[in-house]
């Protein structure tokens, strides 16, 4: 995990114009620019460390680790980034891959640009403490989603450009993008099943626990009480003192309640995922393939029509 997030940071510090040095094992400076000044809390030079301990040992140096400040700030930073980018790659065309289904590829003079998707996203769990992950899948139309990588995918920008090949056609359409996010979205809430499953249990765990530990004085305070009750006397004035303790007691019954609702409050887990940004590589392709003929069916099948999306900017939560 901390070379996930030295990737992360070295990538952040190189987009602001900062570059990192290691000036002593564990310890890494960098130069701030007048620009990113205010961003850093007016520090002219940010010294840091990824290491816990060296932390403990150099109070001067800014700690950057899983659920630190800094970190949370550059994640949130990454995120005002636009949500959609273009790129067109500078590499001779290749001939389009086969799905998994296969298919025969139908070689023609055509020359167009094939959309390749990298959707980076940010998941956020929140259960009693928070904690926060990145992920990227890359998604093509000829292929389809590739596996869940943690972290955010690395584009090397020497084979992009900003501007496509005058003679270049690009062609795409907003359903295939929306199909492929959908996709990814779908695979990347299956990949968090397991670690899900993982932290609910842990969660019930300390629910469990912290509750035994409330119930027990609980138990200790109404033993007091039913003592009490028992060396009363039958006159009049100790009625009255009965009465009080019954009301004390069933106080306790309330409290316990009102305790077991705070600890499921504590200790559940919510699941937050939300889309940093997506970058449409836009890859030179020559042929397509030929798609499958399928058989005629007696019954009318109905096809669920995809509907245009104002952004990629959608938020999916699993609760």
């Amino acid at each position: 995990m901390e070379n996930k997030i030295k990737e992360l940071v070295f990538s952040f510090l190189e987009m602001v114009g900062m570059k990192g040095r290691e000036v002593e094992p564990g310890i890494w400076a960098a130069r701030v620019p007048e620009s990113e000044q205010a961003f850093f809390n007016g520090f002219e030079t940010l010294r840091f460390t990824y290491d816990r301990e060296v932390a403990e040992q150099h109070r001067d140096l800014e700690l950057i680790c899983e659920g630190s400040f800094l970190l949370r700030k550059i994640i949130e930073r990454l995120a005002e980034i636009p949500k959609a980018s273009r790129l067109y790659s500078v590499n001779p065309p290749e001939v389009e891959p086969a799905g998994l289904d296969g298919g025969l590829r139908v070689i023609s003079d055509k020359v167009y640009y094939r959309p390749r998707v990298v959707f980076n996203f940010k998941v956020q769990y929140e259960c009693d403490q928070r904690r926060e992950k990145l992920y990227s899948l890359v998604a093509d139309t000829a292929t389809g989603v590739a596996s869940v990588e943690e972290g955010l995918c690395t584009i090397d920008l020497k084979q992009f450009s900003e501007t496509p090949q005058p003679d270049i056609k690009i062609e795409e359409s907003g359903v295939d993008i929306l199909r492929l996010y959908l996709e990814s979205c779908k695979k990347l809430e299956e990949s968090l099943n397991e670690e899900i499953s993982e932290l609910r249990e842990w969660g019930d765990e300390q629910c469990s626990e912290n509750l035994k530990v409330f119930e027990a004085y609980l138990d200790e305070q109404k033993q007091e009480l039913l003592k009490k009750k028992e060396n009363v006397c039958f006159h009049l004035y100790f009625f009255q003192k009965e009465e009080e303790i019954d009301r004390l007691i069933d106080n306790l019954e309330e409290e316990r309640k009102r305790k077991l609702d705070e600890l499921r409050e504590k200790f559940s887990l919510r699941v937050n995922i939300s889309l940093i940004n997506a970058v449409v590589l836009c890859i030179p392709t020559i042929g397509v393939i030929a798609p499958k003929k399928k058989r005629s069916v007696s019954r009318n099948i109905g096809a669920s029509a995809l509907g245009s999306s104002a952004g990629l900017a959608v938020r999916s939560a699993i609760q």
